[in-house]
């Protein structure tokens, strides 16, 4: 989601043409004017969290897994462009490479020579293209509940998942991939007012899922344009687990038993050439009641590593 100190890094936020702060949440705006929230919270290496979604912001595991990643990270949670609480881009610019460009004016804005990069979900097609782009700035990688095949997590464990989920006899409309796979989330996302459990989709409890819905409760907006865009733009509609053997950055990969939104089996697919795979009984987000095993599965990665 969730130990060496290779230098110190003091991070000054000056209000300048290029960003303002207050305290520990600051603006930093991109070259191509965009204006990115990060929040700077805990001590230790600087680590970037890359959120899921697409589209989810940041928010959700600063507030519900704050602890596993800041007791050993300096954390920078950044709402990716288009998302929770970040401006979108004018012309629409939501292509991958324009996506780790931002990460990089981020690292290059708050002066850090090198960091790790911690994702959950979807971020894992993130910090995988990342890594591969630039591995002389990263330091590590932390996967959580990860897919690095967007598409494939989709069509052959979320969507069946769902199908089974409500009994669906005839579901020929929702397995056709001629057709957009953003109409037939928008048709699931209807099905959902028509039970009470769904949570069980993708939480062990219900108390999980409260906890996961009142993090977004109190904020008047909440930027939404990057999820709308996202599956018609190529980009992410490949396969990333294919280069992460050409990866050479120690990994960690935490998967979970009953993640049906990843796929049980993905972590099979995933071949970085120096990587901890880690799994952990529960759901895809079971960060939130599954703390200690978190926090055992970095510790035993960075003993191993660092």
């Amino acid at each position: 989601m969730k130990k060496r100190i290779y230098s110190i890094y003091i991070v000054l936020f000056l209000i300048t043409f290029f960003g303002e702060t207050k305290g520990q949440d600051t603006i930093i705006t991109t070259s191509d004017g965009v204006k990115l929230f990060a929040s700077i919270r805990g001590d230790g290496i600087p680590c970037l969290f890359v959120h899921g979604g697409p589209g989810q912001g940041s928010n959700y595991w600063q507030s519900l897994a704050g602890d596993i990643s800041e007791n050993h990270f300096k954390m920078i949670y950044l709402d990716q462009r288009g998302c929770g609480r970040s401006e979108s881009p004018s012309d629409s610019n939501y292509n991958i490479d324009r996506m780790i460009q931002d990460f990089e004016e981020v690292r290059d804005y708050l002066g850090i020579k090198e960091w790790m990069i911690m994702g959950h979900s979807f971020g894992g097609v993130l910090q995988t293209y990342y890594a591969y782009k630039h591995p002389e700035v990263i330091r590590g990688i932390l996967m959580f509940n990860c897919t690095l095949d967007l598409y494939e997590s989709l069509e052959e464990s979320y969507i069946p998942a769902v199908i089974a989920f409500f009994d669906i006899d005839d579901s020929a409309y929702f397995s056709n991939t001629n057709l957009p796979i953003s109409e037939r989330l928008d048709s699931i996302q209807k099905l959902f007012t028509t039970k009470t459990d769904v949570w069980k989709l993708s939480f062990s409890s219900v108390e999980s899922a409260m906890k996961f819905g009142q993090t977004y409760a109190g904020f008047d907006t909440w930027n939404m344009d990057f999820s709308k865009a996202v599956f018609t733009i190529d980009d992410y509609n490949k396969d990333y687990s294919q280069i992460t053997p050409d990866i050479n950055i120690p990994t960690l990969f935490l998967y979970s038993s009953n993640d049906e939104n990843v796929g049980v089996n993905h972590y099979k697919k995933i071949k970085f050439p120096h990587m901890k795979l880690v799994k952990v009984d529960g759901s895809h987000m079971g960060f939130i009641d599954k703390e200690e095993e978190y926090k055992t599965a970095i510790d035993a990665f960075l003993n191993q590593y660092y």
